[in-house]
């Protein structure tokens, strides 16, 4: 985390909020920006409240309209799935307070309780042994299991609190080469020509993009009607995980502006994007523990949960957070090509 900064660099309409409404009464003592946040601001507030012993953390989280070709779910409904559907079945940050339209502080905003754990990246980062990593990988397989095994009315992507997608919600994620094509389309236009920036694709990286995405009909097919849970963001940067009694354990599964209903083999493929980079026994252990909680591998899973994960892998490539995610994501295209 970066150094903090005082509390004052809130903007007034925001520290009112909070001081009044969100945590009335309250002295924040500190801010520091979270890392990590690709779509929304996030913060970190220390504040003491005259009710509490001690000081308290905060994360405040605040929206920025969205530009991305990849449905973002709202403030309310992202409120909504940590209050209702995700914290039924696994840890989830607790919602102290939310303004999801922005009426109080300017844009739509929301106060959660910081959980203490570690990023399972940086963990995995860290080169744990064999018998660690399959521990872990068998918790966090474990918590999608049970991501899972939450039940929505129909697939599709989330149009409000209720959580009900619309008769024709799956519309977004239901066209892998159109999607595609759209995204290769816009960053043409949107940025230089291909090969004079190190985070642009080549030609030929845009045609094995387009060939891969061809496998979409029949992925998709395979999981239609499926009306799970997804988080649509299960990669190990958004697990924080740890010890209890010398066993790993999932803290909190945090970020679900992605969430929608689907089938859970897009998660499945979101967390083993980058596997080439993570210890062997952490991909064996997340697959053993999410088979035995009951999550279901159809025999050709991991073909249909990488072509799953082109969704997002397409929406990366062509507008990259920043250069070395781009060049992971670009390894990944270029290891499918040759699988």
């Amino acid at each position: 985390m970066t150094r903090p900064h005082p509390v004052g660099l809130l903007d007034p309409a925001t520290h009112a909020w909070l001081t009044r409404h969100a945590l009335p009464g309250a002295l924040l003592h500190e801010m520091g920006p979270l890392p990590g946040g690709f779509t929304n601001d996030m913060a970190l507030l220390t504040a003491h409240r005259p009710d509490a012993v001690g000081a308290e953390r905060y994360v405040l989280r605040r929206y920025r309209p969205s530009g991305s070709r990849v449905p973002h779910n709202t403030c309310a409904v992202e409120v909504a799935v940590l209050g209702r559907a995700a914290a039924r079945a696994v840890p989830v940050t607790a919602v102290v307070a939310a303004d999801p339209h922005g009426r109080a502080t300017g844009r739509p905003t929301l106060l959660y309780r910081f959980v203490d754990g570690t990023p399972l990246s940086q963990v995995l980062a860290n080169g744990p042994a064999s018998g660690e990593a399959r521990a872990l990988g068998r918790a966090v397989g474990a918590v999608l299991a049970r991501i899972g095994r939450v039940r929505l009315p129909r697939p599709g992507v989330f149009g409000d609190s209720s959580l009900v997608p619309a008769p024709d919600g799956a519309a977004p994620l239901g066209d892998l080469p159109g999607f595609v094509d759209h995204c290769l389309v816009t960053a043409a236009s949107d940025g230089p020509p291909s090969g004079t920036d190190p985070a642009v694709l080549s030609g030929t990286d845009s045609a094995a993009l387009r060939a891969l995405a061809r496998r979409g009909p029949g992925a998709l097919t395979a999981v239609a009607g499926e009306r799970s849970l997804v988080h649509g963001d299960f990669n190990p940067k958004n697990v924080l995980v740890q010890q209890r009694a010398g066993q790993w354990a999932v803290a909190a599964v945090l970020d679900w502006e992605l969430a929608f209903s689907g089938s859970p083999l897009f998660d499945v493929g979101n967390m083993l994007r980058f596997a080439h980079e993570y210890p062997p026994a952490f991909t064996a252990g997340f697959v053993d523990g999410f088979r035995g909680g009951n999550g279901r591998l159809p025999a050709d899973w991991l073909r249909l949960s990488r072509t799953l994960d082109l969704f997002a892998l397409a929406d990366i490539l062509t507008a990259p957070p920043d250069p070395a995610y781009f060049a992971r994501a670009r390894t990944v295209l270029r290891r499918s090509v040759d699988d």
